[in-house]
């Protein structure tokens, strides 16, 4: 059968001709629509010296593409999608990794500059884009989310979808959204739609796993007062009024900038012995 990804039949065909089964529990949804493929990757700079770190190879409807236009180093979870993807994409630009992105060093890459993308499964896409911010070899990428984790990125303060996962982007990143891509634009259908942002790098110098562990403890219980939630790390009424901070806030009430103020104050170094905090706070996650 002539390969075509972005057909459901194929599609059908390879995975039951290979005994293969989509897992749910993955957020195996592929793309099937060739044109939504093709205006993702337009948004990739043309640069000769660039290549992509594709996360997910899925079926291959970014990779088929993106092999014929960039050095592209696909990297796939699933063994038996690994497997039947060698049968069938060929091109000599395209290196296929059979591994776990979220334990990939893109470093171990030796190329100049590497671009991100991925149609990113849900149930792991925060940890996902937490990896695109901490590692330092990439600087801007390009992502398909479904529409919730999109909200979580860009929550307004106060709101449910509001929480460490939202200030970890205010932090760390520029998310830019570039198009809608509806459901039936992939197989199997999700149950929401999807988005393709842009995301790109900004400057700190706050260590990204130090500051998320901050974050969970501040955010430990979200009905509960930030005084309450930030009472057993040392922090006291009168020392949030001083920040201008009141303490009978909850948690998601407090900004972005005003949680990395309160870090900041937290990781000071006189503040448990001369001991940094940051690893207090690691030997206590």
């Amino acid at each position: 059968m002539t390969y075509n990804p972005y057909s459901v039949q194929f599609l059908k065909s390879a995975l039951q001709s290979n005994k293969l089964w989509l897992s749910s529990a993955r957020g195996q949804n592929y793309l099937i629509d060739r044109n939504i493929a093709e205006k993702m990757i337009s948004y990739i700079p043309s640069s000769e010296s660039l290549a992509v770190v594709e996360a997910g190879s899925g079926l291959g409807s970014l990779t088929n593409i993106l092999a014929e236009k960039f050095k592209t180093y696909s990297i796939e979870i699933d063994g038996g999608i690994y497997t039947l993807l060698k049968q069938y994409l060929t091109n000599k630009n395209l290196v296929l990794i059979n591994g776990d992105f979220l334990k990939f060093d893109p470093g171990s890459i030796q190329e100049k500059q590497l671009f991100f993308i991925s149609n990113t499964p849900y149930s792991i896409a925060g940890e996902i884009i937490r990896k695109f911010a901490e590692d330092e070899i990439f600087h801007e990428g390009l992502c398909m989310l479904q529409e919730e984790m999109v909200q979580r990125m860009s929550a307004a303060v106060s709101s449910p979808a509001y929480g460490p996962f939202t200030i970890l982007c205010s932090h760390y990143l520029t998310v830019k959204k570039l198009f809608q891509v509806g459901r039936q634009s992939f197989y199997p259908v999700p149950s929401v739609d999807s988005t393709v942002v842009h995301i790109s790098k900004k400057t700190s110098l706050i260590r990204q796993e130090d500051f998320n562990i901050f974050l969970r403890k501040g955010f430990l219980a979200r009905r509960k007062t930030l005084l309450n939630n930030l009472k057993p790390l040392g922090f006291t009424p009168p020392g949030l009024e001083k920040m201008g901070i009141n303490p009978a806030l909850r948690p998601q009430d407090i900004t972005p900038e005003q949680w990395e103020t309160l870090y900041r104050i937290y990781t000071e170094p006189q503040r448990s012995g001369g001991m940094p905090a940051a690893k207090t706070l690691r030997a206590q996650k």
